[in-house]
């Protein structure tokens, strides 16, 4: 298959490219510059449209990775959000509707459209209470999957991923707390140390993404992507501090950012009858996470 990745110079998309490379024929797209990589096409967010990079290549696959996954960034700057996440979405599709209308387009949505969920585990079909810019700009751009699904018959896809981590990720929990760990051996954390997410390692991602590939519908639909194994962020931080450094110690400051939800645990019956099943522990996806953040700082 011919797959672009859009975002390819980010986390998700970074891991993505590595991981289908050695299976397909693979093309990159981001708007940072990336001298000397074959098949890398660079964007302009200001542009208008996306077109000329679909007219190049008659793709297969469209994976957007793209755009703005923070939630702090999104409250301060709402409309930055919705250019990234928004505007962004809708000209892919749009680009694919002209050029490459045949082209399958997965799209990386969130776990933050569902806000704080009445009850565990979270359902697709749970009413969607986004509590931040960024959750619900993630839910305008689902409905816009489903438009060029109902109006011009594009094959989209939505996927909800709750809290992915692993190497290369430079920002949330454990690169925050690597931080801290850096200058003290005691640090603090927001929140009681009792919320829970549902944590899915990047590796198990890619698996997940392969099984939507072959197996999703395509019509529009979005579906949960996790572990559906919820952990306390008290047990989480335990787990890689102790990979980190065995004398650190932990304490919560009980302040809740804004935007964060309190429990999460994913119902993934739908992404597990397509064949998927997460094969990497929380210990061992941490053991992995902290072994990369100690050789990234020491290069």
């Amino acid at each position: 298959m011919k797959i672009l990745i859009v975002g390819s110079m980010g986390f998700i998309g970074s891991h993505a490219y590595n991981y289908f490379s050695s299976k397909h024929q693979v093309w990159g797209a981001d708007v940072v510059p990336n001298p000397g990589a074959e098949n890398y096409y660079l964007l302009d967010k200001t542009d208008t449209d996306y077109k000329p990079t679909f007219s190049k290549q008659q793709f297969d696959i469209c994976i957007n990775a793209s755009g703005n996954g923070s939630v702090p960034i999104s409250i301060n700057k709402p409309v930055f959000d919705f250019e990234l996440n928004v505007t962004n979405t809708i000209k892919l599709l749009d680009a694919i509707r002209i050029q490459n209308p045949s082209c399958r387009f997965i799209h990386m949505s969130s776990a933050a459209v569902y806000g704080n969920p009445p009850s565990l585990p979270v359902t697709e079909d749970l009413q969607l209470k986004p509590m931040s810019p960024y959750g619900w700009h993630k839910l305008y751009s689902e409905q816009i999957c489903k438009e060029y699904y109902y109006m011009y018959n594009l094959q989209t896809i939505n996927l909800r991923l709750f809290s992915v981590y692993g190497e290369g990720l430079k920002k949330q929990l454990f690169w925050d707390t690597y931080q801290k760990c850096q200058s003290s051996k005691e640090i603090e954390l927001f929140g009681s140390g009792n919320e829970t997410r549902d944590f899915i390692y990047i590796g198990d991602l890619m698996k997940a993404l392969e099984c939507v590939m072959y197996r999703g519908l395509f019509n529009g639909e979005a579906i949960n992507v996790s572990s559906g194994i919820e952990t306390t962020i008290k047990e989480a931080a335990t787990i890689f501090c102790a990979e980190v450094d065995g004398k650190i110690k932990l304490k919560f400051n009980n302040i809740v950012k804004p935007g964060d939800p309190f429990n999460w645990r994913a119902d993934v019956s739908t992404l597990c009858g397509w064949g998927f099943s997460p094969q990497t522990s929380i210990d061992e996806g941490l053991k992995n996470t902290a072994k990369w953040l100690k050789q990234y700082h020491a290069a």
